[in-house]
């Protein structure tokens, strides 16, 4: 069996990782000793940091047979489901209630994430953390682009080829909202402004500064919302 797209060899290390990348924001956003509910889990490299390093107990769900191998190993429970389905979040339920609701860049690639979402809410702790990753369609170099008459499609990134759906900040907090939802915080990784103002921030021991113009500047968008 081929590895699969969304993949990497070992689970994810902060150490060897930026610490304003995505899945550092996003692991720093995991409270310890949680119950998770990872939608898209890959191949489980932040499923099993989660477990190993978090002290969680993380139920993943993945639409690929060949990641779900893999994230076998790597966290308490996992199982290979389709996210577009009506009874997606079945195979859920027996865990349920979660602490957390993790869907890192995996919404987009749906074509009712706001099914998911709604159904996703009943297996959900009153005031659980849900926490939700976006790419930004109006990053800077997207729309400098677009000016110039381009819109190309990739195989990783915002313009991933398999993307269904395209979100800028305000859309992205729509989604959430629309469907119940309490956004608490905006975070935003892939800026180098707002990377270089974080590094100073850390120099000076101070706490880092609210993102600046997310919705130009971020090329991820990352909502921290409750039920």
């Amino acid at each position: 069996m081929s590895l699969p797209k969304y993949h990497l060899d070992s689970i994810f290390d902060p150490a060897r990782a930026h610490p304003d990348d995505a899945h550092s924001v996003l692991m720093r956003l995991i409270p310890r000793d949680s119950r998770v509910l990872e939608l898209g889990c890959a191949s489980g490299y932040l499923s099993g940091y989660m477990e190993r390093a978090l002290g969680c107990r993380v139920t993943g769900l993945e639409f690929d047979p060949a990641a779900t191998a893999i994230a076998a190993q790597r966290c308490s429970e996992v199982h290979t489901v389709d996210l577009d389905a009506t009874d997606a979040l079945q195979a859920a339920q027996i865990s349920a209630p979660y602490d957390v609701l993790l869907a890192a860049a995996v919404l987009e690639h749906l074509k009712y994430p706001e099914r998911l979402l709604q159904q996703a809410r009943a297996l959900l702790q009153p005031g659980a953390r849900v926490i939700v990753s976006l790419p930004n369609i109006a990053y800077w170099r997207l729309r400098l682009r677009l000016l110039a008459g381009r819109f190309d499609y990739t195989d990783y990134g915002v313009m991933d080829r398999t993307h269904l759906r395209l979100y800028t900040a305000k859309t992205g907090r729509d989604l959430l909202e629309e469907q119940g939802y309490t956004v608490e915080a905006l975070h935003i990784a892939g800026s180098g402004l707002q990377n270089a103002l974080n590094a100073l921030a850390r120099r000076q021991r101070r706490p880092l500064p609210a993102p600046v113009l997310p919705g130009l500047f971020a090329y991820e968008l990352i909502y921290m919302a409750r039920v």
